[in-house]
């Protein structure tokens, strides 16, 4: 298929490698041209302008915008919104708001037009070579975009969870459960390190990521943390205030998440007081999504 895409920051320059490499036409536009003359060289049809990417775009258009959340992406919509005609779709693959998404798709319903909402989740080397995406609008919409998500996701990565918003709200809580996770492996590794300095934490981190209970992406990027020499030693044990931080202290609001909240504090006292935890908490946001750390 060929789609338009805005956006090529760490995830979004991936997914278009990705497509590129699933032989669907990215048409790709970004703020700074630098990245758009960069990605055209390994495939991508380059645009400067919204208009330029439209032109070269099929009647029925599909724009996938990966930018960060909130404005933004209510900026852009407003600066494509003009181009567009009955039946084409908007998809927003980052990590917007889910009643957000919800007055998007109504806004954009009124004008005959399509909005999928599609939560991304892998980190930067599952949008390279196999990403996991949780889908709402209507389903019309979601068939004629299936094939795109089937190609950029793993075997069983993607699935469709109705109206408006669930997408993005699927997400949201995917989002808790990652924090909590990071926050307990982060608190459990630490216990052993303050138990005994004598115990290679090296050693620990590569038992859990290989057939423990706990074993996943999460332990195995905290594995390779401790396998690069001197990179756990320049990260400061602060954790960062994070995109999504904002949009988990709603989710506790909503839903009483107490491991979030819990998860949560964790990251705000390591602004007080840095410490081991935060240290882990940040080279796993840094593993996985390249997240910046605070350096020691």
């Amino acid at each position: 298929m060929k789609i338009g895409f805005i956006g090529l920051g760490r995830m979004g320059e991936n997914m278009v490698l990705n497509l590129i490499e699933h032989k669907h036409d990215v048409v790709v536009y970004n703020r700074s041209p630098e990245k758009t003359r960069e990605i055209a060289k390994k495939g991508a049809t380059p645009s400067y302008s919204i208009n330029e990417m439209i032109s070269k775009l099929p009647d029925r258009k599909i724009i996938w915008i990966m930018i960060k959340s909130g404005k933004p992406v209510d900026e852009m919509i407003s600066q494509v919104l003009p181009f567009l005609t009955k039946g084409d779709i908007i998809i927003d693959g980052g990590n917007s708001y889910y009643k957000d998404s919800k007055k998007r798709y109504a806004q954009l319903k009124k004008k005959g037009l399509g909005f999928l909402d599609v939560g991304t989740s892998g980190g930067t080397s599952g949008a390279r070579n196999g990403a996991c995406m949780m889908i709402g609008g209507d389903k019309k919409d979601f068939g004629y975009c299936e094939k795109i998500f089937k190609d950029m996701c793993v075997d069983k990565g993607y699935g469709y969870f109705g109206s408006s918003g669930n997408g993005h709200y699927v997400k949201m809580v995917h989002n808790g459960i990652e924090y909590g996770m990071m926050a307990a492996l982060a608190e459990g590794l630490t216990a052993i390190q303050k138990q005994d300095s004598k115990i290679d934490m090296k050693e620990v981190a590569k038992v859990y990521s290989h057939g423990s209970i706990v074993a996943g992406s999460l332990s195995s990027w905290l594995y390779d943390s401790y396998m690069v020499k001197g990179y756990l030693e320049e990260i400061s044990g602060v954790v960062p205030k994070g995109e999504t931080e904002e949009e988990m202290q709603k989710l506790i609001k909503e839903k009483n998440m107490k491991i979030l909240a819990q998860a949560i504090n964790m990251r705000k006292n390591t602004r007080k007081k840095a410490s081991y935890e935060g240290k882990l908490i940040s080279a796993m946001r840094n593993q996985f999504g390249g997240h910046a750390f605070n350096k020691k």
